[in-house]
């Protein structure tokens, strides 16, 4: 099962803006109308039910949304581009995997996010019309869409997860409560995937999540480790399941529990059921492990067998009453704090000297305006100068004492300094 991956995602590029002149009969000297460029469509990852795995993005790990439209003369404006909605498991937890921040959580089906935005559409001439420039001959270019790398991790949202040693019988239990077919085999670490099944009670039910079995310094990653545990972290309810065969139940149950709380800590408060398995093959072992167990934790361990059903009612109940008054104090709780993604202040702006003796400027307004200027174009300098005069740049620049023919510099943009 592939429960983790990278991919990368872009916004839509913004459609080119237009120069244009009005043309009709008996309207001489028309005036600019070109249309604005349409915006780049965006990109969405979206949670659905019908998807379990993150097996969509193993070989194709590149995704764009929709260019936008270029703008129309007597000021039609392109279309917009047509937005990306990449469909994800429920459980997935959704980080940039170039700082590691946390993005979205998507833990409720239907739950959208927004990680990739789409470029702006360039202005066409008409945007540009003042008193004093009448006849503008220059528009802008669309802007680049928004591009991220972003690392998926699936973490199963299970009500009970099932916990115990390699070969503990944990499938088999499984296999006898649900109608899920894991497999089952006389030989330790035969799950080597979280496996899924859905338990009926009477007219309710609960998920049952299979997970690999742990070893010893799991919670450093040995054996199956980060794998396993990651899942863990989602159940309401644990299931610890000890074999009979076991010499010396306690010591196993204490080995599996120390992992838990080397990982997470938080692990120790989640609600638990202890049952020893296995009880067809000698019910008197069974009964003399789930004692000692019973003694050592001071609460009733259950005895149970996969194989001839024993115990496997009660079992049931007990888990399914446990499930709801998780459910219930889950649902009494205020949400979880959602992460804030504050954009970028666009109205301020840094400049710097480097050690060429160029003068960077830095802030996303005048950046991205002089970005998507085509600077070819007749007049389309002029205008750059007059905004960088409007937003105070031009006055910054003086002061550090910039002079005709010095290079400023706008991200990849180099334009030479008019004075």
């Amino acid at each position: 099962m592939l429960d983790a991956v990278e991919i990368t995602v872009k916004g839509g590029n913004g459609g080119h803006g237009l120069v244009s002149y009005h043309r009709e009969k008996f309207v001489p000297q028309g005036g600019p109308d070109g249309g604005d460029g349409g915006r780049g469509g965006r990109v969405f990852l979206r949670a659905v039910d019908d998807v379990y795995t993150l097996e969509l993005y193993r070989s194709r790990k590149r995704f764009q949304a929709g260019a936008g439209g270029n703008g129309g003369p007597n000021l039609r404006h392109g279309a917009n581009g047509q937005d990306l909605y990449l469909e994800v498991p429920v459980g997935t937890v959704v980080y940039d995997a170039e700082t590691g921040d946390l993005l979205a959580d998507l833990a409720e089906v239907g739950q959208e996010v927004l990680v990739a935005h789409g470029g702006r559409g360039g202005w066409g001439n008409k945007r540009f019309a003042t008193p004093t420039n009448q006849t503008p001959g220059y528009s802008q270019k669309g802007q680049e869409g928004e591009e991220r790398r972003l690392r998926l991790e699936l973490r199963l949202l299970a009500d009970v997860g099932l916990i115990g040693l390699p070969n503990a019988g944990k499938s088999t239990l499984l296999a006898a409560v649900s109608n899920a077919k894991p497999k089952i085999a006389s030989y330790p670490f035969t799950t080597l995937e979280p496996m899924l099944g859905v338990v009926n009670v009477g007219w309710e039910r609960f998920t049952l999540a299979d997970l690999p079995g742990l070893v010893e310094g799991a919670s450093e990653g040995y054996g199956l480790g980060f794998e396993f545990l990651k899942h863990v972290r989602r159940c309401r309810v644990l299931l610890h399941v000890v074999s009979c065969e076991s010499p010396d139940p306690v010591t196993d149950y204490e080995l599996i529990e120390g992992e838990l709380r080397a990982y997470d800590p938080g692990l120790e408060h989640v609600a638990r059921v202890v049952a020893v398995t296995k009880a067809d093959l000698d019910h008197a072992a069974a009964e003399r492990s789930a004692e000692a167990l019973a003694a050592h934790l001071g609460r009733p361990v259950r005895v149970i067998s996969a194989h001839d059903g024993t115990g496997l009612g009660p079992l049931k109940e007990e888990l399914m009453a446990l499930v709801k008054a998780e459910r219930a104090r889950a649902a009494s709780q205020p949400p979880a704090e959602v992460p804030v993604i504050r954009p970028a202040p666009v109205d301020r702006f840094v400049v710097t000297i480097d050690e060429d003796g160029r003068y960077v400027v830095d802030g996303y307004t005048a950046v991205t305006f002089v970005k998507m200027m085509d600077t070819g174009m007749p007049g389309a300098l002029d205008e750059v100068m007059r905004r960088l005069e409007r937003w105070g740049i031009a006055k910054e620049l003086r002061r550090l004492g910039i002079k005709p023919g010095d290079v400023v510099v706008f991200d990849d943009v180099e334009i030479a300094w008019e004075g």
